[in-house]
């Protein structure tokens, strides 16, 4: 009877350290995967420092991601986030759809850079939407790509500079309105990661358009209208 408990307590020591090297490796696949696909997917260069996993409470944080520029755009980056806390359903981790019941990205520091080409958070969006279709993944018949229901995605805090060779170099600090985007992916047709990016991007570059015709309309730059018309489409 002895040695059935002393064989209990070492095969629970073991569970429990496959789970600390599982927690502490789930941080170092999913780093190495968003270095890895990321600037493919992005058409971009891509930086990011540590990910920690807390796999029993099923909560991750993304520590100093910064998103480059597409070639053509002159500025530093396009935006750089210091933090990003995501609540995971660690059941569904078992399941072929990933469930996130939640998404915070705070105090984002984005530099919108609009020329005659368009802008760089457009031309990121239509990276992503083209590298989606181009290896297969805008359709449902790929069933090799991970799948995501996500329930809430919150954006806040962003501080936008706006650069633009249009305006003679000019820049001007902006705040983009917070954004709360909900339901992303379903139990028929869940989402795949190039989905929710060009989604994110996409609302970013809506509330950005928002805000910057705003501010030029505002500070009455001329000439700039009849150049910039299309930004935006």
């Amino acid at each position: 009877m002895k040695k059935f408990f002393i064989a209990v307590t070492v095969f629970l020591v073991i569970l429990v350290g496959v789970i600390i090297y599982g927690a502490s490796q789930s941080g170092k696949i999913i780093r190495d995967a968003v270095l890895h696909y990321a600037p493919s997917a992005t058409g971009t260069a891509v930086s990011l420092d540590t990910v920690k996993v807390a796999f029993l409470g099923g909560d991750a944080g993304l520590r100093n991601l910064i998103v480059g520029n597409p070639k053509g755009f002159k500025s530093d980056y396009a935006f750089k986030i210091g933090n990003i806390a995501v609540k995971i359903d660690m059941n569904s981790l078992l399941g072929d759809v990933i469930h996130i019941e939640e998404v915070r990205i705070e105090g984002a520091d984005l530099i919108y850079e609009i020329g005659t080409k368009g802008n760089n958070i457009s031309k990121i969006q239509k990276n992503i939407e083209a590298y989606t279709k181009k290896i297969g993944l805008d359709t449902s018949e790929s069933d090799t790509e991970a799948r995501f229901i996500i329930d809430n995605i919150y954006i806040t805090g962003t501080k936008v500079k706006l650069s633009s060779d249009l305006l003679g170099g000019k820049g001007a600090g902006l705040t983009l309105p917070d954004i709360h985007l909900k339901n992303i992916g379903t139990e028929d047709k869940a989402a795949t990661a190039g989905e929710v990016g060009a989604t994110i991007f996409g609302a970013v570059n809506r509330g950005l358009s928002k805000v910057v015709s705003k501010d030029m309309m505002n500070k009455a730059v001329k000439g700039v209208t009849d150049k910039i018309g299309n930004i935006f489409k």
